[in-house]
């Protein structure tokens, strides 16, 4: 996920479904603009509702391009990285919260290896299927994370920073800052590499 007004709006798009508000206008005021699949998040009843892949995929994608693949998740909630996300929240839905942790997935495979990634987020979100012994929940975690997106200098230097932010939602621990250091090095990895790619583009068809 590239561009950082995108992927804080993903994350609002997420506070909104958990507070049962819908995703609004965030994506579109048009419902005829929407994938079909999207239209049902418009109105979102956390306490009723969980999240397809499909939808997962489909609300990244209208924020920051076609870019996820479905089969890629499905790869990750069957085989390669189901111990972090957790088994399905309702039938073969996902929760707010694993969803959250799908989009970080999604960045941080530019950097780490899934295996890399799952000891990573393991620091912080500990067993996915038991929400009380996370240090942080996945979804305040991916808020700060998209919160401090845009830091374009050291990222050694944002502990206090991230410190600030973690202690706003009485949730700041260590280890904690430290994995989000780490998210943001992989997200400047992946504007790096995306923005490598169009200068590519560009120079090869000038």
């Amino acid at each position: 996920m590239y561009d950082a007004q995108a992927v804080q709006t993903l994350s609002s798009c997420l506070l909104r479904l958990k507070e049962g508000k819908g995703i609004g206008t965030l994506v579109s005021e048009d419902e005829a603009d929407l994938p079909k699949v999207m239209t049902r998040l418009k109105q979102f009843d956390p306490s009723k509702n969980g999240l397809s892949i499909n939808e997962i995929v489909h609300l990244a994608n209208a924020l920051i391009g076609e870019h996820m693949s479905a089969t890629t998740i499905q790869n990750w909630t069957k085989r390669e990285v189901r111990d972090i996300i957790g088994v399905p929240h309702r039938g073969k839905k996902y929760s707010i919260n694993q969803a959250a942790i799908i989009y970080l997935l999604d960045d941080l495979k530019h950097l780490f290896s899934l295996e890399e990634t799952r000891e990573l987020l393991t620091i912080v979100f500990k067993n996915p299927n038991i929400d009380e012994d996370d240090l942080i929940s996945p979804l305040d975690f991916y808020l700060v994370y998209t919160q401090h997106a845009e830091t374009s200098g050291p990222i050694e230097l944002t502990e206090k920073r991230l410190r600030r932010s973690l202690e706003r939602i009485n949730a700041y621990r260590p280890e904690t800052v430290h994995v989000l250091q780490l998210c943001l090095y992989a997200r400047r990895i992946s504007h790096l590499t995306h923005e490598a790619k169009q200068r590519l583009q560009h120079v090869l068809q000038t």
